[in-house]
């Protein structure tokens, strides 16, 4: 899996940079005074810069370098120091065990079906005991095709101009929304750079994603639904196992 190119993490950023209200406050209301908390898949530092700010004693990980990069110069920026490394989910096996750990905005929907039970197992034993978990996951909803690239995104960069394309087919037998992404780099008319993404998005149920967990060895499992989440209108689903 390779995600987030040099392109594609910028404009990632122009929209995406620094969570907020309701999506913030919901993982927030999760830690306790002196809790130790890990973010995988934390990108550009979205959530885990936030969690610095208020004194949170967290660190995290990605497979993407220019996510990484991204973190660390923002929170310098910040006069922070961000704790991130790079790592693959399903070689994930640090010395250090968290209090809690957390996957929000989706991220975990990217795993590939194959591997989410490794990387839940992972997950696990580097939990304290009565450690939790918190998980986003994308539920299963309506996906329009859209076969044809379509400009989703122009974001201005100094003198040069980034443009999104997107593609997307949705897949029902494996409830898998393929998207495709194109990113151009234009200089005086003329493109420079290119970058391709693929971004395969696995849709759950929310009984499933219950099971996911049972089945990798938590108990207490619960599905929160946050209805405006991620602004009025817009809900998200976390779930939630305990060890």
């Amino acid at each position: 899996m390779d995600y987030y190119g040099e392109l594609c993490t910028k404009v990632y950023e122009s929209g995406k940079s620094i969570a907020e209200g309701e999506e913030l406050a919901f993982y927030l209301s999760h830690v306790t005074e002196g809790m130790k908390v890990l973010e995988p898949m934390c990108g550009n530092g979205r959530m885990l810069i936030p969690f610095m700010q208020r004194g949170i004693d967290i660190e995290g990980f990605d497979i993407s370098d220019e996510m990484l990069k991204l973190c660390v110069v923002k929170g310098n920026e910040r006069g922070m120091e961000p704790r991130v490394f790079h790592q693959d989910m399903r070689h994930f096996n640090r010395q250090d065990t968290y209090d809690l750990i957390m996957i929000p905005f989706g991220s975990f929907s990217l795993l590939p079906e194959e591997i989410v039970p490794l990387c839940l197992r992972n997950l696990k034993e580097s939990l304290r005991q009565g450690g939790r978990l918190l998980i986003t996951a994308i539920i299963q909803q309506g996906a329009d095709d859209c076969p044809e690239w379509k400009e989703t995104n122009r974001l201005q960069d100094g003198k040069n101009t980034i443009i999104e394309y997107k593609r997307m087919t949705y897949d029902k037998d494996s409830r898998v929304l393929n998207s495709k992404l194109k990113y151009h780099l234009i200089h005086e008319g003329e493109v420079i750079k290119e970058e391709l993404m693929d971004f395969p998005m696995r849709m759950y149920g929310v009984e499933e994603c219950k099971e996911l967990l049972y089945k990798s060895g938590f108990v207490n499992v619960i599905a929160h639904e946050v209805l405006d989440g991620y602004g009025k209108g817009n809900p998200f689903h976390v779930f939630e196992g305990t060890i």
